[in-house]
């Protein structure tokens, strides 16, 4: 008998603990009513912890709104209660419509998840704007993953904003997988693949930072951007097949660059296509006649191909005269047509130490003594 008396006096115990709990339900709603926030939330905290509240919708839906006043109240009592306000609205939100199966609070908690997720929005900017990348990037991500999850919606500025906020924070895998969600959704232009670019090239991955690269110019083939970071791409990794294309291409959008056509002339004389080499220099100094590149590197080119012919030239026979006067003839002109281009180099930067050695060794080639003593003293000087 004694056994039966205590265990019907706990029950009634368990029963009144539970419904002192479904009582702290109401308190803390009737506490917001009249703005009494923080024993609301001290109230509605207790309950959704308690087993026999913690799976009622209500007590959810009521948290959620008692944690959304907070984070709205302007009253200065209120201030410490609000970090981390905002996200425990939309967790409680979120947890009543998981409860919810009668939908008796669904209607009003979409209408205020909508807000709680523009909220969120605007705490990105904010968190942003003071350097609070983390942060902003858990604010930004909330706004995207409401929008998706309960309006069917692409929050495309929040995902772009995340993906910023998140290579700010050093999280390059976030910042990359939102930006390809913004790419599926015809979102930021040809100017997002270029920031998805260069997040490559800065973890040393060229490979994935070419394919973001061909994919923006599938849909943006003129962009002039897309195209030089490729061929950045090609030249930093000595890929001059690829780069002379990728420069070909480069130039039909900007047909006018001098450093276009210096690079054009430089692989192309890499690649032994001289001809193309020689006018693309030209067409380079033609649009910029004081570009010191490209005038020096034609007077070094016409120079180098002297110094070959002339080094053949002394491989011929002692005994075979003419055919060596014909070759001398032929390293002469050439390294007169070196001349002028590295004379004009040197006027451009007298304090060059390559174009003062080419100089010394052209001028003693055609025999001007004079001015190869004068290279050699420009040189003794610029030590």
């Amino acid at each position: 008998m004694k056994r039966l008396l205590a265990l019907f006096a706990l029950l009634v115990l368990i029963n009144l603990s539970a419904g002192a709990q479904k009582a702290a339900v109401q308190t803390a709603y009737n506490y917001l009513r009249y703005d009494d926030l923080d024993k609301a939330k001290e109230a509605i905290d207790g309950a959704v912890v308690h087993e026999s509240t913690m799976g009622m919708a209500k007590a959810w839906y009521y948290r959620g709104s008692v944690y959304h006043a907070i984070y709205e109240s302007a009253k200065e009592k209120f201030a410490p209660l609000k970090p981390g306000s905002l996200n425990e609205t939309r967790v409680s939100y979120e947890k009543a419509l998981e409860l919810d199966t009668k939908n008796e609070f669904r209607d009003d908690i979409l209408k205020r998840l909508e807000i709680v997720a523009s909220q969120s929005l605007n705490n990105g900017v904010d968190n942003y704007k003071e350097g609070r990348y983390a942060e902003a990037l858990k604010s930004f991500q909330a706004s995207a993953d409401l929008n998706k999850k309960y309006f069917k919606r692409v929050d495309t500025l929040a995902l772009y904003n995340a993906g910023l906020a998140a290579d700010k924070a050093g999280d390059a895998t976030t910042a990359l997988n939102n930006f390809k969600l913004l790419t599926e959704a015809n979102y930021g232009g040809s100017r997002l693949y270029s920031l998805m670019a260069n997040m490559y090239l800065d973890q040393k991955d060229t490979a994935n930072a070419l394919l973001v690269i061909n994919q923006g110019r599938q849909k943006y083939p003129e962009d002039g951007v897309l195209i030089t970071q490729g061929l950045n791409i090609y030249l930093s990794s000595g890929k001059d097949k690829e780069a002379y294309a990728q420069n070909e291409e480069a130039l039909k959008t900007d047909p006018n660059n001098a450093v276009l056509y210096y690079i054009k002339g430089n692989l192309a004389d890499k690649l032994n296509k001289k001809e193309e080499a020689v006018a693309a220099y030209k067409k380079s100094i033609e649009l910029k006649p004081d570009y010191f590149d490209a005038v020096y590197n034609l007077g070094a080119m016409f120079f180098n191909e002297g110094a070959e012919m002339a080094n053949k030239a002394n491989s011929i026979p002692p005994s075979k005269v003419a055919e060596y006067d014909a070759a001398k003839k032929k390293f002469e002109a050439k390294f007169k047509e070196a001349l002028p281009y590295l004379e004009k180099a040197y006027q451009i930067n007298p304090k060059d130490v390559g174009t003062m050695q080419s100089l010394k060794q052209l001028y003693t080639r055609l025999g001007d003594l004079a001015k190869a003593g004068e290279m050699k003293k420009a040189l003794e000087s610029n030590k």
